[in-house]
């Protein structure tokens, strides 16, 4: 009996993954990893559209090198299972590249989407976040492929769009 209670009472102050990881996402929210709160900085920016067929698009921004400043923007398929939010390591062909706010030109662009594919094909072909509570915000934790990988877990914080966060160093 000590134990079945010892375990509900763990159960009660465990961290929880939450219901539905996309929530706020469906309330209009925009995910921003790595944050910097002081000067309202994300490492990656992850926005998600909801289609009426229940199909879910993450529409990310993801900051590849700070100086010059890389930003990659793409558009996945994800979907959510068992609480995760999952999408595959592929699909670069219609990403864009900025430098330093600039739009690359093709040959920069066709480089940095090679460099990326090849360390994609390398990690796996499936990513899946779990989240759970981490002070103000949530840590992202990464899965390639079903294996945990912490090495690439990262802080994550849900911000209004008008909050003025954006990706930079």
């Amino acid at each position: 009996m000590i134990s079945l209670a010892l375990a509900f009472a763990l159960a009660a102050v465990a961290p929880q993954q939450p219901a539905d990881p996309l929530g706020p996402a469906r309330e209009g929210r925009l995910q921003c990893h790595s944050p910097g709160a002081a000067r309202k900085t994300c490492g990656a920016i992850a926005t998600y559209s909801f289609a009426a067929d229940g199909t879910i698009s993450n529409q990310a921004e993801v900051m590849l090198n700070p100086s010059p400043l890389i930003v990659m923007r793409d558009q996945t398929p994800v979907v959510v299972r068992d609480g995760a939010v999952c999408g595959p390591l592929t699909g670069l062909e219609g990403a864009v590249f900025t430098i330093d706010g600039q739009p690359a030109d093709p040959q920069t662009a066709e480089m940095l989407r090679g460099q990326l594919s090849a360390a994609f094909d390398q990690l796996g072909t499936e990513v899946c976040t779990r989240y759970t509570p981490q002070g103000e915000g949530w840590l992202a934790e990464a899965f390639i492929d079903g294996r945990p990988r912490p090495d690439l877990n990262q802080p994550v914080i849900w911000v209004s769009p008008t909050d003025g966060y954006s990706v930079r160093p």
